[in-house]
């Protein structure tokens, strides 16, 4: 089976903007600068800079630097829980939803490198409070393959692995790609998406 081509206009969506002094201008500029330096190494007065703005400008969008953390990381974790599940066919077999999930999943961060690349790493940023908060969005996204895992354990379409663990492989496999996948490499996101998909299913089908 041959993963399909990702349509530029299927991507997800995820903190894009086109106003230069807009909110989703200023998270877009902010993403690379945070995936590039770290948060922490990273200030207001940078991403000021770095939008043609005066500081007080920027401030005026985000009170401080964890409130546009924030905003990056759950517009992120919306956008990719939504992107996912529009790509999952409900009336697929559960290795099909695995599979279609896992492609998803891969070319969403393949695609938006910056922005995932901050959810996926900077979630000890932020405040107790805000993680618990964007903790809970990032769960229920996990659900997703949860749900598929189970449904195939227990329809005995994949060997009687523990669930959890497998959704850990799963998970961790994927979302790794943000610190080694290159758009200049060798491989591109379909390919990886196929690859993943082949290698983990078949070490859980039945």
């Amino acid at each position: 089976m041959t993963a399909a081509r990702a349509n530029v206009r299927d991507r997800p969506r995820v903190a894009r903007g086109t106003g230069k002094q807009g909110e989703e201008t200023i998270s877009a500029v902010a993403c690379h600068i945070f995936r590039e330096r770290g948060y922490h190494a990273t200030s207001m007065r940078a991403i000021a800079s770095a939008l043609g703005m005066q500081p007080a400008a920027l401030y005026y969008y985000y009170p401080g630097k964890e409130e546009l953390l924030f905003s990056i990381m759950d517009t992120a974790v919306e956008a990719l829980t939504s992107y996912v599940e529009t790509h999952i066919d409900p009336e697929a077999t559960a290795p099909e939803r695995l599979r279609q999930a896992i492609t998803a999943h891969v070319t969403a961060i393949a695609y938006h490198l910056d922005e995932l690349s901050v959810f996926l790493h900077e979630m000890k940023s932020l405040s107790p409070k805000r993680r618990e908060l964007i903790q809970a969005k990032s769960n229920r996204y996990e659900h997703i393959f949860r749900d598929i895992l189970h449904d195939g354990i227990t329809s005995k379409q994949f060997n009687d692995v523990d669930p959890r663990l497998a959704r850990f492989m799963v998970l961790a496999a994927c979302n790794w790609i943000y610190n080694w996948y290159k758009p200049e490499g060798t491989y591109n996101p379909e390919d990886i998406a196929q690859a993943f998909g082949d290698m983990m299913l078949h070490g859980l089908l039945a």
